[in-house]
């Protein structure tokens, strides 16, 4: 496409830029791979900024000398708007008439008529195109001039900065304006990691990926993961308190820095990370007034933040000089630590200037002795948190020690629950909360529907080591897992339901605090079988988020926990073995999948549960379709038919009709599998998400991926591309990434591969890198790469086999052979054979032969078969046309056997042309015209065009 926005230097909406020059989008300074049809998609709409541009129009630009149907315009506005993310409303829909670019335009924007136009509003002073990913400063930083100076000199000089101090010294706060003032410096961006919150160094990745931009997906963020975007990236990566994770914090910076050799990482922490390169800062004090009597006592950064934080009238409440005196004072007392001075200012408006000088006399008789350099930097913190302790009431006390078994932010319903109790009514709990706000002990979060509450981490900190010295923490670390429980097996009881509800607002913030739960119930003071009922509450969020990883872990842990009670497997079992088959699904196919699946099949069985045993067939059945034990496929499948008959669920009836489709079809039974997906695709019924996604994919999705698949066997391929989209359109109307990959995958890309769309398919395979990239799912992650090498193959490259396609092709393990990747196996061969690769064409495709006919692969057999005759053909010629021929006819038999119409024009096509290069030109024409004759006159994909050509030939020839 040429347009005059290719002249454009670079523009940006949102958290959106976009260099045309480059052909490159960034969304939150995260590079976003975008197909080449969406990003001239989005210049053509740009350009045409306010104005409604109708649909033939854009495809007249996006598709010149094309004839493109709407739903792939559609689909590229879909793959558009997922990549802007939360700029997506950009791109408005106006019924009726099209699409319109309503974004205001931030820099140099491209005009219609290619000159350019002034941005339609001012440009913002975001530093980076990228952007700054910190925290707002709301309030000025006071008195660190001179370190702020210092950090940034060594941020330019070194790739690792570490600042070091006692808790409460800034180190946080000084690090963020750092690196604000630098982020000029920084073309990709600046990122903060806030690793207070993260408990354990095994989500230490998925931290930093959501971080820098990348959702947690499937929980199996990784550094290799990252290294691919990273290692290009001009960017500032701070690493915020660091030192509950010394050790892996240190390791993972020096991994970063090794794989991104333009990052910077400045890190807070207690004490270095001692590795290679580091800088260590160490964050002093504020300066105090050596003389209390100083005249210029108010220009020293300790008293400016002190009178900040009290208030303007400070020094208005009595002598203005006894006032200033007694700040000094206390300032010294409290070693110039910002956080110790900020709490004691917060008191002043309850006790006084007076009350709080005595009360530090009183509290910090330890600091006053010795040199202060000496003193440990956590007994500093602990003799702040001391002071700001003894100073509350004794119910803010109680509840500020209660709510330390929080792990993450939490309602002030949920304080209520856990913190109340006999001698404190839930409502002395929201006054002592709403205090212990006011007085900086409790931040606020703002949400979208309610304010959350939580505690700092020092704070946390101290208030539990408190609770612990008490003897009450387990008591409290029990409501607070009870409570949790609570709150998880309502969300277990919603999805039993299939109740729709959004599982990231309702229940993604109780996080953190699940892990803690189960996490203190196993521990040797816990409570175990408390830890196992909130794992298998917990195992419908995890599904929904796709958080296998932990939810496989805390499976196994409680299944090993319940084995050596050594009770009768009953319900728990039964659900934790359906989690760990659900989980392990989705990267192995072994036999522990099969028998996790297989345990659940049997108690539900045994104990009537008809949901469970649903789902222990329908994974049984998964297992054996893609281990190629075909034979078992359809006795499962009427197995779960059986039961299925009885549920009052619609989701349970669409998936019986399907793997009653997908099992004969597998049987050769083209008919009873056609009329089972088409039943299972017709289907009209509004089913929730809860339901749709029941069997870990969108069903209705499934249904239609499928039927494409049986329509192009039976030689109806317009019909089945218009399945093939509407199982992606079923997958992005219910924005479910997993769901959506699979259409992309097992749908688009083979009706693409297989009728020769190679624009279809490049952008099903962009489409599919988006996603993911931007969700992590790992489970796709080589099923991505491998349709990306073969574009690339397409497109000529030399390294695209052993670079990008083989290597994908190992990571999917004995998988690649199944029903679905037939045809990009076959077209791959044929792909090497025209680069002259035809030795790793034939051993890609030899075992893959083995292989269908070692499991009785009766749909994979005629195309295989047909495309090893064509290698042996290229690699040895006439010499071996006998044993050619006689394959072709093999596979030409099996496909009229069966009636797979697709495969058998094929063969006839291949057959048809050996015997015509052996001069039996009448042999071929009967061959070949009958079978051609079955499709409509009208219909153009490759195959048709191939068969058409050689019907040609052959007529000339005669």
């Amino acid at each position: 496409m040429e347009t005059q926005a290719l002249q454009s230097d670079g523009f940006s909406f949102g958290a959106t830029v976009v260099v045309p020059r480059r052909r490159e989008l960034l969304h939150h300074g995260i590079r976003i791979d975008l197909g080449d049809r969406a990003f001239d998609l989005l210049l053509v709409l740009v350009e045409s900024r306010g104005s409604v541009l109708s649909k033939d129009r854009i495809i007249a630009q996006v598709w010149p000398n094309r004839i493109v149907e709407e739903n792939t315009l559609e689909g590229q506005i879909s793959i558009l708007r997922r990549a802007l993310g939360d700029d997506r409303s950009a791109i408005h829909t106006v019924t009726g008439r099209g699409y319109q670019f309503v974004g205001e335009l931030t820099g140099t924007a491209p005009a219609a008529n290619g000159a350019p136009v002034a941005p339609t509003r001012a440009p913002t002073p975001a530093p980076t195109p990228a952007g700054i990913r910190l925290p707002a400063a709301i309030s000025p930083l006071i008195g660190r001039a001179q370190a702020l100076r210092d950090v940034g000199d060594a941020m330019q000089r070194h790739r690792l900065v570490t600042l070091v101090g006692s808790g409460g010294v800034g180190k946080t706060r000084l690090a963020i304006e750092a690196a604000r003032q630098l982020a000029p410096q920084f073309a990709d961006g600046v990122y903060l990691a806030e690793l207070a919150a993260t408990s354990s160094a095994d989500y230490l990745p998925t931290t930093l990926a959501v971080a820098l931009g990348f959702p947690s997906g499937d929980g199996t963020a990784s550094l290799d993961r990252l290294a691919a975007t990273l290692h290009t990236r001009h960017l500032l990566l701070l690493l915020d308190n660091c030192e509950h994770l010394i050790e892996s914090a240190a390791q993972i910076a020096e991994r970063l820095l090794q794989i991104a050799p333009r990052a910077t990482i400045v890190a807070t922490s207690r004490e270095p990370l001692r590795i290679a390169g580091e800088s260590v800062y160490r964050v002093p004090s504020l300066e105090v007034p050596a003389d209390e009597h100083a005249a210029d006592a108010r220009e020293f950064g300790a008293i400016r933040l002190f009178e900040e934080r009290a208030g303007p009238d400070v020094f208005a409440c009595s002598a203005s000089s006894d006032a200033l005196q007694l700040a000094v004072r206390i300032c010294r007392q409290l070693d110039g630590i910002p956080l110790a001075i900020e709490l004691a200012a917060a008191c002043v408006p309850t006790i006084g200037l007076q009350g709080v000088a005595e009360r530090l006399d009183d509290r910090f008789q330890l600091l006053t002795r010795g040199a202060r350099t000496a003193l440990p930097r956590q007994q500093t913190l602990r003799a702040t948190l001391d002071w700001s302790y003894g100073l509350l009431p004794a119910t803010q006390r109680t509840v500020l020690d209660r709510l330390s078994v929080f792990a993450g932010p939490f309602s002030m319903e949920s304080a209520q629950a856990v913190a109340s109790c006999d001698d404190l009514a839930p409502d002395a709990v929201v006054g002592a909360l709403i205090e212990l706000v006011n007085k900086s002990l409790v931040s606020t979060i703002a949400g979208p529907e309610r304010l959350r509450y939580r505690l700092l981490e020092t704070t946390r900190a101290y208030a539990r080591e408190r609770l612990a010295a008490s003897g009450s923490l387990d008591e409290w670390s029990n409501r607070h897992a009870r409570h949790f429980l609570r709150v998880f097996e309502r969300a277990e009881q919603q999805a039993a339901q299939r109740i729709d509800i959004d599982w990231n607002a309702c229940y993604a913030p109780h996080l953190a605090d699940l892990r803690a739960a189960v996490k203190w119930g196993f521990s040797d003071r816990g409570d175990p079988q408390l830890a196992v009922d909130l794992t298998i509450a917990s195992i419908p969020l995890s599904m929904q988020l796709a958080l296998l990883e932990e939810c496989l872990a805390r499976a196994d842990r409680a299944l090993e926990w319940l084995a050596a009670k050594g009770d009768p497997a009953g319900e728990r079992e039964m659900k934790l073995y359906a989690a760990r088959g659900m989980c392990l699904l989705c990267h192995t196919v072994g036999p522990q999948t099969s028998a996790a699946f297989s345990a659940a099949l049997d108690i539900a069985t045994g104990t009537g549960n008809a949901a469970y045993q649903l789902l222990g067939l329908w994974g049984r059945w998964m297992c054996v379709y893609l281990n190629g034990q075909y034979a078992d496929a359809l006795p499962l499948s009427r197995q779960f038919d059986a039961v299925a008959g009885a549920s009052a669920w619609t989701c349970d009836r669409l998936a019986a009709y399907r793997l009653a489709g997908m099992s004969h079809l597998l049987h050769g039974g083209l008919d009873e599998a056609h009329v089972n997906l088409a039943r299972a695709a017709s289907s009209r019924i509004q089913l929730p998400r809860a339901q749709r996604i029941r069997f870990l994919y969108d069903e209705r999705m499934l249904s239609h991926a499928s039927l494409a698949l049986v329509l192009w066997l039976i030689g109806r391929p317009g019909e089945a591309m218009l399945a093939a989209r509407q199982s992606l359109d079923d997958a992005r109307e219910l924005d479910h990434p997993v769901s959506l990959c699979y259409a992309l995958s097992e749908a688009v890309c083979t009706l693409a591969v297989l009728t020769g769309d190679e624009a279809m398919l490049a952008d099903a395979v962009a489409a599919m890198t988006v996603e993911t990239r931007r969700h992590g799912i790992s489970t796709w992650k080589a099923r991505a790469q491998m349709w990306r090498g073969f574009v690339e193959l397409l497109a000529g490259s030399a390294s695209a086999w052993s670079e990008q396609i083989y290597p994908a092709m190992i990571g999917i393990g004995s998988k690649r052979f199944y029903l679905s990747l037939t045809p990009f196996l076959c077209a791959t061969a044929g792909l090497l054979a025209r680069h002259g690769q035809v030795a790793q064409a034939l051993d890609l495709i030899g075992p893959a032969v083995e292989r269908a006919t070692e499991t009785g692969d009766v749909c994979s057999l005629p195309e295989l078969l047909r495309t090893q005759a064509e290698l042996l053909l290229t690699a040895s010629g006439s010499a071996v046309g006998p044993v050619a021929e006689a394959m072709l006819d093999d596979a030409l038999s099996r496909a009229r056997r069966h009636r797979f119409v697709a495969w058998e024009l094929r063969c006839a096509t291949s057959l048809a042309a050996l015997k015509q290069r052996q001069g039996q030109i009448q042999a071929a024409r009967e061959l070949i015209v009958p079978v051609y004759r079955r499709f409509a006159p009208d219909l153009n994909n490759r195959d048709l065009d191939a068969a058409r050509a050689l019907i040609a030939s052959l007529d000339s020839g005669a």
